[in-house]
């Protein structure tokens, strides 16, 4: 049997050379209304909802630093490849020379920094600030560009609609907004702080950008027959004689026979799902906050392990208590993406068909939420177009 190696720098695996893995189940992405595909998680009806963060947790500054964000970063860029990779991206001629007529060399990014006008910003095309934006997060310099509030939606209706901004913010905001992939991007966060001066007003904005979809999901239980395998399951990590009296009692009750899985789930992601981290003075001791490994290789804990908060500590028990599998994922198989270079940048946990317990990023405006992984891989399309899929099991 070939020997497949783990060489771990920071976050790296080092894996033979092949394809970007799709999800096994082959689902497409779940819309609202949809039924997942039956499976032996059984009968699943799925619904789309959007959350946002309360009030009380959104500060009145937000987003990244205003001075950064009035600058275009192009580093290990000659001035003539950037003003050649603004015009790639759709900008005429005069806007390339109003641009670069700005620009200045930086050698400490060996490269050119530009400073773009606010007239010249609001007047992008939107496929042209797609295309603009897309290039210029492909450095970390660009931060607003980089961490892009998204949200996944088809219109900005769905975004902004019945949200609490002013009719004026949303004139202002939704031309600003663009597409990429499956999601929605609005980054001009340094526009946004110029243009509404009214702190309440920003946080309200605030607290719209920052929506995100999530998906409710319900078992549909018809028969007593159909417990056994479900209790074997949704009852992984030792919880079989915990959820079978309530499996049973849905399958013989004179309602619609069906449960919402937040019931099923065990109790690290049922006290989580679709809440925000609140953050206590306890918390400023802790290396960091909750992130996406620390989620994933928690959920089956009864009381979290923050050693999972430390890159090389959770690759280390990915390595040594995990195996890999190919496909008939099961409840809490742990699914990893990596990028083009064998750097893990999301994990997330499997819960049934193609939908995933995830939380996406660091931030305490991230909630946990379940979404199905096509959604979670275009969720990070900035940061890999073409991921890598491995399916641990503990």
């Amino acid at each position: 049997m070939k020997r497949r190696t783990w060489l771990i720098a920071g976050a790296v695996y080092w894996w033979p050379a092949s394809q970007p893995t799709a999800p096994p189940q082959d689902g497409t992405p779940t819309l609202q209304g949809a039924a997942a595909k039956p499976g032996p998680w059984g009968r699943l009806d799925v619904t789309t909802v959007t959350i946002s963060p309360p009030m009380e947790l959104v500060g009145n500054e937000w987003g990244r630093s205003a001075d950064q964000g009035k600058y275009w970063f192009f580093p290990n860029t000659a001035p003539d490849a950037a003003a050649a990779s603004l015009a790639a991206a759709g900008l005429d001629q005069g806007a390339v020379a109003a641009l670069m007529a700005t620009a200045r060399r930086e050698p400490g990014i060996n490269g050119v920094v530009i400073t773009p006008g606010a007239d010249l910003v609001r007047g992008l095309a939107p496929e042209v600030r797609t295309k603009l934006y897309v290039q210029l997060a492909g450095s970390a310099l660009n931060a607003d560009q980089v961490h892009a509030f998204r949200y996944a939606g088809v219109s900005v209706e769905a975004w902004f609609g019945r949200s609490l901004i002013s009719p004026e913010t949303r004139r202002f905001i939704e031309p600003l907004v663009y597409r990429h992939g499956g999601h929605l991007y609005f980054a001009d966060v340094e526009l946004a702080r110029r243009q509404i001066v009214d702190p309440e007003e920003r946080r309200r904005l605030a607290k719209t950008l920052l929506r995100q979809q999530t998906s409710r999901v319900r078992l549909s239980v018809a028969s007593l027959l159909e417990v056994p395998g479900l209790v074997e399951y949704w009852g992984r990590g030792g919880r079989r004689t915990d959820i079978r009296p309530l499996l049973e009692s849905i399958a013989a009750a004179e309602s619609d026979g069906r449960i919402d899985i937040v019931h099923l789930l065990p109790a690290f992601a049922r006290e989580r799902l679709y809440r925000y981290p609140l953050l206590t003075a306890l918390d400023l001791n802790r290396p960091a906050l909750a992130n996406c490994l620390w989620t994933a290789l928690n959920f089956f804990s009864v009381v979290p392990d923050d050693r999972y908060l430390d890159v090389q500590a959770s690759v280390d028990h990915l390595q040594r208590d995990y195996y890999l599998v190919e496909n008939g994922l099961e409840l809490g198989d742990v699914i990893v993406l990596l990028d083009e270079q064998g750097v893990i940048f999301h994990a997330v946990v499997h819960l049934a068909d193609n939908l995933v317990f995830t939380k996406n990023g660091t931030s305490p405006m991230a909630p946990w939420v379940i979404l199905p992984i096509e959604t979670v891989v275009d969720y990070y399309r900035l940061r890999s177009e073409a991921p890598r899929l491995l399916y641990h099991r503990r």
